[in-house]
């Protein structure tokens, strides 16, 4: 039976909305294990570490600023905790989205940068905001296109993405590394930023992440 979220995840949404930035700052150092356990028992933890390592990964191979990196690892963080506070209806349901359960979902992005309303961090609220988003378009929540979308939510797009191909879900297995690999260049363009996919795929062959040391060479042109 699928768990109800619904009290579960309150905890970390609390702890966002009345917590400093400086101790939610210090809270990401930690890959946000100690924010994601409060009142979370059913909490997946590696996922949420991998989500917040991949968008460092990504961030440090494009050469970003330790602090420019360190927001990005924090936002990533974030994301995470706004998916939770979706229905568990749908976030466990195994079948097709209904057309209502998929607006639902299109109000993530919102539902996560809203838990900062409280906290000085408008930057990170953008991104966040922005992270769903498509360089062709066809993202949401408003539709923008190529670097209208801020760079560090191109690069959450893509490590949450990542993180979700690898991941179990009710309705798919789990894909490998190169699978998830293939499906990010064979979406760069369109879904997601080709510079940023190609930042990921580079790291990845210097990271824990590639089993092999040998990524296959196709790379979005």
């Amino acid at each position: 039976m699928a768990c109800d979220h619904s009290a579960s995840h309150s905890g970390a949404a609390r702890y966002l909305r009345g917590a400093s930035q400086l101790q939610l700052m210090l809270v990401c150092d930690d890959c946000g294990a100690e924010l994601m356990q409060l009142g979370r028992v059913d909490y997946h933890l590696e996922p949420r570490r991998l989500v917040v390592q991949v968008a460092e990964m990504i961030s440090r191979e494009l050469e970003l600023s330790e602090a420019q990196t360190h927001r990005v690892r924090f936002a990533s963080l974030v994301c995470g905790v706004g998916r939770d506070q979706m229905p568990a209806s749908i976030v466990s349901k195994p079948g097709p989205l209904t057309a209502q359960e998929w607006v639902e979902v299109q109000r993530q992005p919102e539902l996560a940068a809203a838990l900062l309303s409280d906290v000085s961090m408008e930057d990170i609220r953008e991104w966040i905001l922005c992270h769903r988003e498509r360089p062709d378009g066809s993202g949401y929540p408003r539709g923008l296109m190529g670097e209208q979308i801020p760079l560090e939510a191109r690069i959450l797009a893509v490590a949450d993405a990542y993180t979700a191909m690898v991941s179990e879900r009710p309705y798919r297995p789990r894909r490998d590394h190169q699978q998830a690999c293939q499906e990010l260049v064979r979406c760069a363009g369109t879904q997601f930023d080709a510079e940023v996919v190609k930042a990921f795929l580079r790291a990845s062959l210097q990271s824990w992440l590639h089993p092999g040391g040998a990524l296959a060479s196709s790379t979005p042109s």
